[in-house]
């Protein structure tokens, strides 16, 4: 092999590894915004309807008292 063949494979050795470090960053940096995107967001989510209603009663257990 000649040295073009040889740099030609460098090179192209270089940026498949350049590209798959940055899917692993990609993917590791959306796994940790999910995880901590999780409880914030949790607070404006809707309650589910049993729980409303519980939390409907007992404020007005609260204000009856």
């Amino acid at each position: 092999m000649d040295a073009a063949m040889i740099m030609v494979l460098v090179l192209c050795a270089g940026v498949a590894a350049l590209l798959v470090w940055f899917e692993i960053n990609s993917r590791r940096n959306e796994a940790r915004k999910k995880q901590t995107a999780t409880p914030s967001q949790s607070t404006f989510e809707p309650l589910p309807k049993e729980a409303q209603t519980k939390v409907e009663s007992e404020i007005e257990k609260t204000k009856a008292a």
